[in-house]
């Protein structure tokens, strides 16, 4: 007869496991002038390596908000993000380049995390988002985010499209690079884990 598995305790904050808890890793809130919010798949909200939670502990201004695509959904919250007339940093044939808000007044900065698939549903569940303004990053480099198969050659992270993002906007932009940092030991930590598991 197997014995039944244990349930791990897990962080109350960052929800991972203890053994890899990434809380000590953030060291510092970096302040956020432009308020960053993310709309988020409840599907991504389960998932161990997710990047979103991680943007959301660590930048002073940010709100995640988790919704389900396959259900009718309304909440307060998605309201209020509304009333605040966000732009949407999100690819898309009619995106104008991130760069072009630089000088601009500050405006909520909206972005979905979801799979590509499961984002498209959100928008179509949520047309309200999908009519925002909406821009998107020109970068040359790829993801550092390499736990996950990116759908294109340029596809990032949540969490690398909010600092990029960030990092164009506002000054001092390394004070930034410390959610990478972050990610990265997350990253690293799971192809340990990866790696373990196999090797046993």
């Amino acid at each position: 007869m197997s014995r039944p598995a244990m349930s791990r305790k897990c962080c109350s904050q960052c929800l991972r496991p203890v053994s890899v808890c990434y809380c000590a890793q953030i060291h510092c809130q970096p302040q956020n002038r432009w308020p960053v919010y993310i709309v988020q798949d409840t599907r991504e909200s389960s998932h161990a390596i997710g990047t979103a939670r991680i943007a959301a502990l660590s930048l002073s201004n940010c709100r995640l908000t988790t919704l389900n695509p396959d259900k009718s959904h309304h909440s307060t919250e998605l309201d209020a993000i509304r009333l605040l007339q966000p732009v949407l940093i999100y690819p898309g044939d009619n995106a104008r380049d991130v760069s072009e808000l630089t000088g601009a007044p500050v405006t909520p900065l909206l972005f979905v995390d979801a799979s590509w698939r499961r984002s498209r549903k959100i928008m179509h569940t949520q047309p309200w988002i999908a009519d925002l303004p909406r821009y998107s990053l020109n970068l040359s480099a790829g993801s550092r985010y390499r736990i996950r198969q990116q759908p294109g050659e340029h596809a990032l992270s949540t969490l690398e499209a909010i600092v990029y993002t960030l990092q164009q906007l506002e000054t001092g932009p390394e004070r930034f690079n410390s959610l990478l940092a972050t990610m990265d030991w997350v990253v690293d930590q799971q192809i340990k884990h990866i790696t373990a598991n196999i090797s046993q």
